[in-house]
C-alpha cells in the first residue's frame, strides 16, 4: 500500500504558499530509508531554519512522483533523511525524535545556554565527544562514591576533571 503523490504535493504547496515561506527559510524532510542519516550536526543545521516540513510515509511508502516533484521544484530545500538503518511502520516516531532533537537547540527552549553547548556530540568537539559521567546525592550509593574532586566546590578542578573524563564516541 502506497500513499498517493498528488494529495501530498498539494498539501506541501498549500503550506508553503499559505505561510508565505521564503525559499531560504525552510527544509522539506522526507523521512525514508536514505544514505543520509540524521545526527546532531543535522539537528543544529535544521534548528537554524524558520520552517520545517516533515513528510512521513506509512507501510510501503509514498508514490515516487512526490519525491521527483519535490526534487524538481525544491532542490535546495528537499532532503531525504533517515533516523538510522532500520525499518519502522511509518515515519511519525522518527519525525517526533528529530523534532525534539532540533527544537531543544533553538535559543530559549532550554533556559540554560550551557545545557545546549556542553553536551554529548558537541559541534565544538567535532561531534566526537560523549559527556562526562554525572552524579547526584547521596555521595555514596551501594558502595559507589561521587569522585572527591566533585565535592570540593573548586570549579576549575571540576571543569578539568569533566574534560578529562569525556569519552570519545565509538
Amino acid at each position: 500500500m502506497l500513499l498517493k503523490a498528488h494529495p501530498l504535493i498539494d498539501s506541501i504547496e498549500y503550506c508553503i504558499k499559505k505561510n508565505k515561506i521564503e525559499a531560504s527559510d525552510f527544509k522539506i524532510l522526507f523521512l525514508s530509508p536514505s544514505q543520509k542519516i540524521f545526527d546532531q550536526k543535522c539537528a543544529y543545521s535544521y534548528s537554524k531554519k524558520q520552517h520545517l516540513i516533515f513528510i512521513c510515509g506509512r507501510y510501503e511508502g509514498i508514490d515516487y512522483r512526490m519525491e521527483e516533484y519535490l526534487q524538481d521544484h525544491y532542490p535546495l530545500q528537499f532532503e531525504k533523511i533517515s533516523l538510522g538503518k532500520f525499518v519502522l511502520l511509518g515515519g511519525e516516531i522518527a519525525g517526533m525524535t528529530m523534532t525534539e532533537a532540533i527544537t531543544r537547540l533553538i535559543p530559549g527552549v532550554i533556559k540554560e545556554t550551557e545545557s545546549r553547548q556542553e553536551e554529548s556530540y558537541s559541534l565544538k568537539e567535532n561531534m566526537e565527544n560523549l559527556e562526562s559521567p554525572q552524579y547526584t546525592r547521596p555521595e555514596e550509593v551501594y558502595g559507589y562514591h561521587v569522585p572527591e574532586i566533585l565535592l570540593t566546590g573548586n570549579e576549575k578542578e571540576i571543569h578539568n576533571r569533566k574534560k578529562e573524563n569525556e569519552k570519545k564516541s565509538d
